[in-house]
């Protein structure tokens, strides 16, 4: 067995450790640390402000509702007076007893451009007898004398002058269009909307032949011919007056429209 060896004789015997490197690199790393501090704030002072964010651009004006305000009422006498020269039709002058008459204007004007039966402001469209039906050939259709019921209507609206309506159409304008604005309409102008009312009117579809229909719920008829069921208020309306009222209507929509210069 090796015995351990003797040191050295020329070794120097001492307890002390040689000395430790880790103070020289705390102190260089404190240096370098200082150093870019001082960097970073010689740096922020040196560099110019940033840029300010840009101001918002201002929003677009929104453009107000025209104002109703300022339209004059016209004077009883002569609004009576005007409508009165329509029409000396019975019917016709029914409607006028009933009153409030720009507003009535408006809201059929509305109800026909959007395609809604204006029945509510023209008390007398009501027939005054039931729909009654006719069997044709094994086939239940509308009976001529469901057709007849709108007549006197039909022989209301054909009395109408045209160009006597369009001369109070032009001085009625304003008041016209504040009542249709007033009506919840701020936007659009009246002129489109008369357009597009007598339009519906024209292009609605006829029938020369009575349709076929059948009884549902409630003893309630239906067209058997899904085209025309799904047809709206309006066209239904008229097609329900059968094919010579229908024409007179849409003859004097057309007088109307050209009187009025509308396209």
């Amino acid at each position: 067995m090796e015995s351990p060896q003797s040191p050295s004789p020329e070794s120097p015997r001492t307890n002390l450790q040689p000395a430790s490197r880790a103070p020289r690199v705390v102190a260089a790393l404190l240096i370098l640390a200082a150093a870019a501090g001082g960097w970073y704030w010689w740096s922020r002072r040196s560099a110019p402000p940033p840029a300010p964010p840009p101001a918002p651009a201002p929003a677009a004006p929104v453009e107000a509702p025209p104002s109703t305000a300022a339209v004059a009422p016209v004077p009883a006498d002569r609004l009576r007076a005007l409508l009165e020269s329509l029409s000396a039709d019975a019917r016709y002058r029914g409607w006028l007893a009933a009153g409030d008459w720009v507003r009535r204007w408006a809201v059929v004007t509305g109800n026909l451009a959007e395609g809604d039966s204006p029945r509510e402001q023209l008390p007398f469209l009501a027939p005054g007898k039931p729909f009654t039906v006719s069997e044709v050939g094994g086939k239940t259709v509308v009976a001529a004398a469901s057709y007849h019921r709108y007549d006197g209507f039909a022989g209301a609206v054909a009395s109408i002058d045209a160009r006597a309506a369009a001369a109070a159409y032009r001085e009625l304008h304003p008041v016209l269009e504040a009542a249709w604005r007033a009506l919840g309409y701020p936007q659009g102008k009246l002129d489109e909307v008369t357009a597009r009312a007598l339009h519906r009117l024209e292009a609605a579809p006829v029938r020369d032949r009575a349709p076929e229909v059948a009884r549902g719920k409630g003893d309630v008829y239906h067209y058997t011919d899904a085209a025309l069921e799904e047809l709206g208020p309006v066209e239904k309306h008229l097609l329900r007056m059968g094919p010579r009222n229908t024409r007179l209507v849409q003859a004097k929509a057309r007088e109307l429209r050209e009187a009025l210069s509308l396209r």
